[in-house]
């Protein structure tokens, strides 16, 4: 059958349909493309759909090749940028790329499975709910340089087949002096899907009404990327369900409604290392593993940092990874380094910071001089000098505009690691360097306070409040002040050293002195000797004598708890010694004599350290101090105990218990907890295991309540001990298992080797193929340690292996 000419796709389909006696319902259902769609393109509403349309049509109409030809024309014409009806367009490179088409795929996009699967989720999880509900939205933000456009357009290539009728792409220009208007947004929108220049309206509410309006029955993706805030985006939601709309935004678009919210992070750090890997090459990655990592660890996992230090090395084929690494490892230049041709890190920061107002800005700035990992509202508040509630919200701003993010914990916010080098780079570019040297001391002197008050708080002494942390961040109970510490370490120590190296000795000598309970629930031996060092030169600077030998002793007992040095603390505590008696403080001498027992005990001399505990014990008992006294014979129950003396050892701990258990504060409670360990582990070596295993439990319950996670470890490793005696080998793995993940949380690799030891000998009857990587494993931490011990403790897991082998 042949037709006359006709100058409109629109037309020529309308005659195809009804020549293969075809309802539009019918077409759609043989071609996949939507009814309504097929009714706008007859009817002229929709004048230039896509290729891919227009082919699934073709083939449903089954056109022979001249038809098809003829059909393939008029759509062309129709994307045609002049919209001129009818113009020939023979040659395909002559028609202009139809208006927001969606850009090719990432070639080497890596990673985000879960929030790919998840976005992928969000409209099908809408629809469940209410499938009448409005086009459901997803709101894509996150920090400059994280990759969201590259994340929207990968999701936009996944989503090919469930939106046949088109998937359109917008750059907004958000982060543009002038963004694209809402106006002019809807103009592209609507040229895309296929109305001419000659039918838009002039008014934005008449655009927006038209633009609803061509969506409803269509399946269409449209990707809204580079947003610059709510008000844009509003007006370019369609109202009907079928298809999606992703917004992509560096600001957070809190003011949208009914939106589905992915944040993008950085990535982790094995996805950065395929990503750098997969720019530079693999055999070239291979070969330099280390200077690899090195490289994602200074990009600090930021997408836009990995591809520009990638294309450097890409296009500088004779360099080393390792020379890159040294262009960053100076950070007062890594902004810099961190250039490939137009792409540059500190330019896409520099977008998002000029959007800023002054005050957000100036906080953004001052945020680069806190130390820790991330900051509060009440440390804001004192460097910028504002009250809390602006300071407040200056955060919420920052984090609004995807310079700042939140903390997995309440109240906290997180400073990216290359912005925090932006923030560092303007505040040198925009104060002065005394405000700057201000706003130090300011926070300096706030985390010493805090910590101080903290410290003192632990103590038989403390004052408590009755309520829970002060906006300013002061704790106000116990409890309050051991997670201060935990929380604020970093910061207070680098307080610490700041003061310390500006010889402020009465500051510092008043925070070490404060730490004296502190440092029993977190005994870390390297961070106390750097603490008790600076202690102790203050004290000296100061020429404090008694407080000298106070520090001394501090110092000695961090030392001793770092293998390899207890000779080191031995002397220490000597030189304390002959500090306190030559002042004549007998109460510090005898904390000396008592300490240096516990060098020789932890040392292997029990005798020599039994001698000490008793001398201690005298001379605390001349000075009155009846508590002190009872933690001597505690030590010397110890001593006694390793001289196979159990009988005089568990009475010597059992006075120690009970001259104890009138404790109050968490310092004596946490004495009282470690009382009871000592006591729990001789009646363990008498074969008492009934009354052990419930002396473990009691010490572990008031670790737990006390927050001493050390001494709660070592009780859960008793009860494992003595379950395993009994026979009761779940319990005692249970135990155990408990053990092992207190002492990997805080990184003591001796109890681990220990524990995994014991398990060990616990899985041999329920899971020997546990029990074999087990021993492999603590085998390894005890080649790792080299020490005399864990060479010992080595040589049995050996054995133990070579048994099971055998």
């Amino acid at each position: 059958m042949r037709f006359e000419p006709v100058d409109s796709f629109g037309t020529l389909l309308a005659r195809y349909r009804r020549s293969a006696e075809l309802t539009q319902e019918e077409l759609a259902s043989a071609s996949g493309i939507s009814a309504r769609s097929i009714s706008d393109m007859e009817r002229g509403r929709v004048r230039a759909p896509q290729q891919r349309t227009v082919q699934a049509l073709a083939t449903a109409l089954t056109l022979d090749k001249r038809a098809q030809w003829e059909f393939l024309r008029l759509a062309k014409a129709g994307r045609a940028r002049t919209g001129a009806p009818g113009q020939q367009v023979d040659d395909p490179q002559q028609v202009n790329p139809p208006p927001c088409q969606l850009p090719p795929e990432v070639a080497d996009f890596i990673g985000r499975r879960r929030e790919v699967e998840r976005t992928l989720r969000l409209p099908d999880a809408r629809l469940r709910t209410d499938r009448r509900a409005a086009t459901p939205v997803v709101a894509l933000s996150g920090a400059p340089g994280v990759g969201k456009t590259a994340f929207a357009v990968h999701v936009g290539h996944r989503l090919r087949g469930r939106y046949p009728d088109g998937r359109l792409f917008l750059d907004l220009r958000g982060t543009d002096p002038v963004p694209l208007s809402a106006h002019d947004a809807l103009g592209r929108l609507l040229a895309a899907l296929g109305v001419g220049a000659a039918q838009l309206p002039a008014s934005l509410a008449e655009r927006s009404a038209l633009y609803r309006s061509l969506l409803p029955g269509r399946r269409v993706l449209v990707i809204l990327d580079n947003a610059a805030d709510d008000a844009q985006v509003r007006p370019l939601l369609p109202v009907s369900p079928g298809s999606l709309i992703l917004v992509t935004s560096r600001r957070v678009l809190s003011g949208l409604e009914a939106v589905g919210r992915i944040q993008l992070d950085v990535l982790d750090t094995a996805d950065s290392t395929r990503l750098l890997a997969s720019i530079v090459g693999p055999d070239r990655a291979a070969g330099e593993p280390v200077a690899l990592r090195q490289v994602v660890t200074m990009c600090a996992n930021l997408p836009l940092a990995l591809r520009i230090a990638g294309n450097r090395l890409a296009s500088r084929p004779r360099w080393r990874i390792a020379d890159l690494v040294h262009h960053l490892s100076d950070e007062r230049h890594r902004l810099s380094a961190l250039t490939a041709g137009d792409l540059r890190v500190r330019t896409a920061f520099e977008t998002s910071y000029r959007q800023c107002d002054a005050i957000s800005a100036k906080v953004f700035r001052l945020l680069s001089l806190v130390p820790g990992p991330d900051v509060t509202v009440a440390q804001t508040a004192i460097l910028a000098e504002l009250g809390h509630h602006t300071a407040a919200e200056r955060l919420e701003d920052l984090v609004d505009a995807s310079l700042l993010d939140t903390s997995g914990t309440d109240g906290r916010y997180v400073l990216h690691d290359l912005l925090r080098l932006f923030a560092r780079e303007r505040l040198a570019g925009e104060h002065a360097a005394t405000d700057i040297q201000r706003a130090e001391r300011r926070l300096t002197t706030s985390f010493l306070r805090n910590g101080i008050r903290a410290g003192q708080l632990l103590g038989p002494a403390a004052h408590a409040g009755s309520g829970g942390p002060r906006p300013d961040d002061t704790p106000g109970t116990p409890a309050d002040a051991v997670r201060w510490l935990d929380a604020e370490q970093v910061n207070w120590l680098a307080a610490l050293r700041d003061t310390a190296r500006a010889e402020r000795h009465g500051e510092v000598l008043a925070f070490t002195r404060a730490m004296n309970w502190y440092c029993d629930l977190r005994p870390t031996g390297e961070l106390w000797r750097e603490v008790f060092t600076y202690g102790v030169r203050a004290a000296t600077a100061l020429g404090l004598r008694r407080e000298q030998a106070t520090q001394l002793n501090f110092l000695g007992w961090a030392l001793n708890r770092i293998d390899g040095m207890h000779e080191e603390a031995a002397r220490t505590h000597q030189r304390a010694l002959a500090v306190a008696m030559a002042v004549g403080d007998r109460a510090e001498e005898a904390w000396s004599l008592q300490l240096c027992g516990r060098t020789e005990l932890d040392a292997g001399r029990p005798q020599a350290a039994m001698g000490l505990f008793t001398a201690a014990i005298a001379v605390f008992r001349e000075a009155g101090q009846i508590f002190e006294e009872h933690i001597a014979r505690s030590f010397l129950g110890s001593a006694l105990h390793e001289l196979g003396r159990y009988d005089e050892a568990v009475a010597a701990h059992r006075d120690a218990v009970a001259g104890f258990r009138d404790a109050d504060s968490v310092a004596d409670r946490n004495v009282l907890a470690l009382g009871l360990l000592r006591l729990a582990e001789t009646l363990e070596a008498t074969g008492d295991l009934a009354a052990a295993n419930a002396t473990f439990r009691e010490a572990g319950a008031i670790a737990v309540g006390v927050d001493s996670h050390l001494v709660e470890a070592l009780a859960w490793f008793g009860c494992g001990r003595c379950r395993h005696e009994l026979g009761d080998l779940r319990r005692a793995e249970q135990h155990l298992d408990l053990a092992l993940s207190v002492f990997t949380d805080i990184g003591d690799r001796w109890l681990q080797a220990r524990v995994l030891h014991r398990r060990s000998s616990v899985l041999d009857k329920l899971d020997p193929g546990r029990a074999r990587a087990g021993r492999e494993r603590a085998l390894e931490i005890c080649g790792q340690l080299d020490t005399a011990r864990s060479r010992a403790l080595a040589a049995s897991l050996s054995a133990g292996l070579a048994a099971a082998r055998g």
